[in-house]
Parts: C-alpha cells; sequence; structure tokens
C-alpha cells in the first residue's frame, strides 16, 4: 500500500482476484515474474500498471484465457478500456464454464459504466443464491446500494462546467491530490509514473523494471491561464513515496504524506527563502500507529480536520478534527460524529474558506460509488454539522472521487479524477462553479504588494476587530507580489501590511453587512505615501458593485439594527419573504430541504439569468419573518435570507432601511 490512492479500500471481498487454478507453471520464468507482479499491482489499486503487464503477455499468450480473464477484470477500472473488460470477460465467461466468478465481476462492469438496472437485475439473481458466501453477500449488496443512489442522481444532473487542466500538466500517468497558493497561480499536486525519482522500483524500492512508480510532489504555474507541464519539487521528494495533501491558507506551509508500507503519517514542511524544508511529522495526537492520511487546515489555522482509521470510530476511515493548543502544538482531537462519520470509509476533508463548509470524500451516505464527494454546512444554532449533501453527478462519478480543493474565493473546486476523456490514469480538474446553488460566505481581499513598483514579499498580518492576537498570517508572492485572503465575511479584520524600514500599512477590512461572498482589491506599493484607511464591504458586493472607501469613523447599521429597531412595524405596502436561492437551473434546486416547512416558488429574475427562489410565505413585520428565517436555516438552507417587496419593488433589508419607509405613517 505505497501510494494515497492504493491506501483506498476498493469495493467488494471479491476484489482480491477469484479465479480459477494459475496455468502458469509452463510458462518462462521472465513471464510469471510479470504475470505475478501485475497479480500485486492489481491488489494494490494499481490497475493502470496492472492492465498494463497482463497486456504486455498478450502476444506470447493469445489463447490463454486465465489472462484474459485476469486482464478484463482489471479493464473494469480503467475508464477507457471497459469496452474491452466487457468484450474479455464475455469471451471467458462462454468458454470457461467452470469460472463462477464472472457474474460478480460483471456487476461492477455494468456499476461503473452506469448500466445501473443491468447491474442491480444481474446482482438480485446473485443474492438468490443459499450458497452464497457472507462476504459474497455484503459485497453485492454495497454495489446494489450504490446502483439505487446512482439511479437517482443521473436524473438530475447538476449545472457545473468541468474542464481538464490540459495535457501540459496532466499526463498519461497519475495527477491527483491537488492544492492550489493562495493567489491560484501555482498547483502543488501528487505524480506516480515515469518522472517520479528512483524510476521503477519493487517493494523494498530497489530498481526493478518489473515493479511500479512511487509518488512525488509536483508543481505546476499558470502562464498566461495555461498551466504548464509540472517539475518536481526535488526539496522534499525521496525514492519513497511523497504525497502532496494540504497547503496552509499562507502558502507557507504544506502537509505532506508519508507511508513505511504499511501504514501512513501526516508531515508538515515549512518554505523558507523561496524552498520547502524538510518535512517534520506531526505530533502523536494527529499521527498514531494506524493510517492517517489526508488533512485541512481551517483559514485562522487553528483548526485541523485530518481522517484516520484508528480504533474508536464509526467504522473505517473517520474524519477528525483537532485544535491549536497554546503552545502551538495540536490536540483535542475528536471525531466528527454519525452525521459525517458512517460504518464505510470517510477521506480527504477540506474546510472551506469560509470556515463554515466542510467537502469530504464518503463511500457512505448516499454514494453512488465508490467515493463520492460530499459537502455540509456548520450549524450555529445546535453547534453540529448538517445532513451531508452529494455533489451530485457528473462531479461524482462511480469510481473515487476524491481530493477536492476550493479556490480562495470558494467559486471554483479542484480534484482529481480517472473519467473519460482525460490524458490517462487520475487527472487534474476544475469544476465551476464549485457547489451547485449554494452562496459562499467569503470575503476575499486580493492585490499586489510592490516595493517602488517592483513585487515585494512581505508577511500580511490579519487580525480581529477588538482581539490582539493574529488571525492569522499570511504572504505574498515573492515573484509576483501577488497574495489573496479568503475571510470568513460577518466580522470586521484589520490587515497589517510589514516593510522593515517603511512600517506597516493597515488597512481596517469591516465585512459585518456581507452577505456571500464580496471581493477588495487593494494594492499595496511601499514606495508610495498611504494613510491607514477602513474598508467597509457591504450589500453592493453581492451585487457586483465596487466595495465603497468610507472614512475610519462611519457607523454601520446592521440587518440586525435594523430587525430590532424597527421588527415589530407594520407598515402599508411593505411585505418580507425569505429567499433561498439563486440559479440558472432553478429545475435542480432540492425542494426536498425545505418541504416540511414551505413551497419554492418563482421570485424572478436578476443580473441576467441568475432566477431567485423564494418560500411562499410573506410576513408583514421584520420578526415573523425573521422567525421564519431561522427555522429555514435550520432546516438545512444555510444561506437563505430575508427580502423584502415595498410599493412593488424589490429591497434588501439594508438598502430598505435607506428608504426609511418606517417614518411614513
Amino acid at each position: 500500500m505505497r501510494t494515497l490512492i492504493s491506501l483506498i479500500l476498493i469495493i467488494g471481498a471479491f476484489y482480491n482476484l477469484k479465479s480459477q487454478q494459475d496455468d502458469t507453471k509452463n510458462w518462462s520464468k521472465e513471464d510469471r515474474k510479470i504475470f505475478e507482479t501485475a497479480k500485486d499491482l492489481y491488489n494494490k489499486s494499481l490497475f493502470n500498471s496492472a492492465y498494463e503487464k497482463y497486456n504486455s503477455l498478450k502476444a506470447a499468450h493469445p489463447d490463454d484465457l486465465y489472462l484474459k480473464y485476469l486482464t478484463g477484470i482489471s479493464a473494469i477500472y480503467i475508464t477507457d478500456k471497459q469496452t474491452e473488460a466487457e468484450t474479455l470477460l464475455t469471451e471467458v465467461k462462454e468458454k470457461d464454464k467452470k469460472n463462477k466468478n464472472i457474474d460478480y465481476y460483471l456487476v461492477l462492469l455494468y456499476h461503473k459504466t452506469y448500466r445501473f438496472n443491468k447491474a442491480l437485475d444481474l446482482a438480485n439473481a446473485l443474492l438468490n443464491n443459499p450458497k452464497l458466501s457472507l462476504t459474497d453477500r455484503a459485497s453485492l449488496e454495497r454495489t446494489a446500494f450504490y446502483c439505487k443512489n446512482g439511479n437517482a442522481e443521473i436524473q438530475t444532473p447538476v449545472n457545473a462546467s468541468i474542464v481538464n487542466l490540459g495535457s501540459l500538466l496532466n499526463t498519461e500517468y497519475a495527477e491527483y491530490s491537488p492544492v492550489v497558493t493562495p493567489e491560484e497561480e501555482s498547483i502543488i499536486y501528487t505524480y506516480r509514473g515515469k518522472e517520479s525519482q528512483g524510476g521503477l522500483v519493487d517493494r523494498k524500492n530497489k530498481p526493478d523494471p518489473n515493479g511500479d512508480y512511487n509518488e512525488d510532489i509536483f508543481i505546476s504555474k499558470k502562464i498566461n491561464g495555461v498551466w504548464q507541464k509540472g517539475t518536481p519539487l526535488t526539496e522534499l521528494n525521496t525514492i519513497g513515496n511523497d504525497a502532496a495533501i494540504a497547503l496552509s491558507p499562507d502558502g507557507k506551509q504544506l502537509f505532506v504524506f508519508k507511508t513505511d508500507g504499511i501504514n501512513g503519517d501526516i508531515y508538515v514542511s515549512k518554505r523558507e527563502n523561496g524552498k520547502y524544508g524538510a518535512p517534520e511529522k506531526l505530533s502523536n495526537e494527529i499521527n498514531s500507529p494506524s493510517w492517517e492520511g489526508s488533512l485541512s487546515i481551517s483559514t485562522d489555522q487553528k483548526k485541523l480536520f485530518f481522517a484516520s482509521n484508528r480504533p474508536g470510530g464509526k467504522g473505517g476511515k473517520d474524519l477528525y478534527v483537532a485544535t491549536k493548543k497554546a503552545d502551538g502544538s495540536w490536540g483535542n482531537v475528536k471525531n466528527l460524529g454519525d452525521k459525517i462519520n458512517t460504518i464505510n470509509d470517510e477521506d480527504a476533508p477540506f474546510i472551506a474558506p469560509d470556515s463554515r463548509t466542510l467537502v469530504f470524500s464518503s463511500e457512505g451516505h448516499n454514494s453512488f460509488g465508490d467515493f463520492d464527494l460530499f459537502t455540509t454546512d456548520w450549524n450555529d444554532a445546535d453547534s453540529s454539522w448538517l445532513e451531508p449533501k452529494n455533489l451530485g453527478y457528473p462531479i461524482n462519478t462511480t469510481d473515487d472521487d476524491l481530493f477536492y480543493f476550493l479556490s480562495p474565493d470558494g467559486k471554483r473546486g479542484y480534484f482529481s479524477s480517472a473519467r473519460n476523456g482525460g490524458n490517462g490514469d487520475q487527472d487534474l480538474y476544475v469544476v465551476n462553479p464549485a457547489f451547485n446553488a449554494k452562496e459562499s460566505f467569503v470575503t476575499v481581499i486580493k492585490g499586489k504588494v510592490t516595493e517602488n513598483g517592483s513585487p515585494y514579499e512581505t508577511e500580511i498580518s490579519v487580525t480581529l476587530d477588538g482581539e490582539s492576537k493574529s488571525y492569522s498570517v499570511y504572504k505574498s508572492n515573492a515573484e509576483s507580489g501577488n497574495y489573496a485572503i479568503s475571510l470568513p465575511t460577518g466580522k470586521g479584520y484589520k490587515l497589517s501590511f510589514y516593510h522593515q524600514i517603511l512600517g506597516d500599512r493597515i488597512y481596517n477590512i469591516n465585512t459585518k453587512d456581507v452577505y456571500g461572498y464580496a471581493e477588495k482589491v487593494i494594492d499595496v506599493n511601499f514606495g508610495d505615501a498611504s494613510a491607514e484607511q477602513t474598508i467597509v464591504i457591504g450589500k453592493s458586493d453581492t451585487s457586483k458593485v465596487a466595495p465603497i472607501v468610507v472614512a475610519t469613523n462611519t457607523t454601520v447599521i446592521t440587518e440586525a439594527d435594523i430587525i430590532k429597531k424597527f421588527g415589530t412595524e407594520k407598515i402599508e405596502g411593505l411585505i418580507y419573504f425569505v429567499q433561498v436561492a439563486a440559479t440558472k437551473s432553478p429545475e435542480n434546486y432540492d425542494r426536498k430541504t425545505l418541504s416540511k416547512l414551505c413551497k419554492i416558488k418563482d421570485g424572478g429574475v436578476i443580473e441576467g439569468d441568475l432566477k431567485i427562489l423564494i418560500a411562499d410565505k410573506q410576513f408583514d413585520t421584520m420578526n415573523s419573518a425573521n422567525d421564519f428565517l431561522k427555522k429555514v436555516r435550520d432546516a438545512g438552507q444555510t444561506d437563505a435570507f430575508l427580502t423584502a417587496l415595498y410599493k412593488e419593488k424589490r429591497y434588501y433589508i439594508q438598502d430598505l432601511e435607506k428608504l426609511k419607509p418606517w417614518s411614513v405613517k
């Protein structure tokens, strides 16, 4: 189990090769060695490599049914080889009546190729056998479970653009587990192929032409909007397995995975002077004698979310969270609980820049196989995670979908997948939008830091209003001067750009009125004089209007202030309602979320083709509307908010306050 992917258990007790008697005793010594290597690669989930080994023996053994059988089974897991898999397995089934296991693999093949009903029919026929072993029964039932979920998911595909990152970056070999730098100029990922350090090696990492490649960490840069050919991070790569799994929000810490061949642990490498230092193993509260192999760190860098199969979990791999102690170490590890973890495996957590959205992969919930990507939001009302939602087809496929990484603004999702149309094995993709009909509660402050017009690398310290402790520390890019800082909306922040001679350049950022996503560009040139200033980012930003720069003593009236002051007022011609979504595809909106509270209806069109959906209830006071809003959010629609209709015109609550209808008697 030398790679991240190989550490993921593929479904089915019949996953390990079932077959008739091995009939290779008359083969040459070299062919038998290749054959055994192929079986070893298959049992480590390295299906492409296994297929290549088996296929290389075809010319010497063109009529060998056993070889065709194993080649066909390997091809099940390779998207552009599945037609060949069906041809080979069908031939073996017709010619070898003694092989009783072909149908098991055909069930898997039908599932992988989205023929869910055909897979269900065959699985149910096999399940009717009273002599079926418990392990085979469990495997078939699990595949049937995936097929039923798949039938439901493909009926309502999500409206998203999924784009391969290009043939310069993606190769015929495996690229996966992407992490993106804060300014989105570089992507660090895991590569396994002919450019891996050490080349083909055996289990002991000794050169072996019949061996396989280990993992290395690569980096690609974006130039003129195009991702370039990746290059190895030589300071981190070894002959063994080295995999990238996470990047801290400031870009200064790269978390990596290393394995001793049995289990794996998480390490961190700190970037100094443009290079990553030697990886250091995380504390024993994070790493254990069990497997730990995926991780994400929160925007304020005070929480670590990670996966582990340590004892005491809900089953298999579970997701956990650790918090930073006063001394800077990690501890207080807690299981994320039954809402997230199932009796199946959960893996690859990613905590979004808004610090309230968690993305992860699971073989449970309503996955349609094997690992699917899910999202859940933190519910402040009862301090728990909401019921996870499947990201949907075609983001999720019938193969493993893992390692989802959100862009700093939360709008795009980077992930790895082995799907039709790729360059071979796992490729890196970007999906836009990252979530279907979901608000991003993030304020992105970005720009360029220069010194007399030249790029300047500096620390950017962020603190919360009223607190002296640092919220987080970021850095501008040494080569470009660019930076991007993602901050949860609804708070006040102070950004301090440091210069060792000229002193700090300070900006106060107020996002307390922001609902959803906002963005502000702040360019800092230490060669120019600049006064401290306060920036208030309000409702106008959600309508893509530039934020307002105001004086430091500006008083901001919040929605809560308005409700507190005028919540009981009833005004003729003024009604309130709850907006639940804004989407280009209202037909794809999941109305089940609020089915017990209300019906969802069309609320009109904003911003061209963006349609809004509203609850069918209306209220004559803000208090009654706000009470209903809390129920809507508690039911799972956390991005719902109040709007008003005054004299047949739609208003946000803050915009309505400017009209002051409450003064009209």
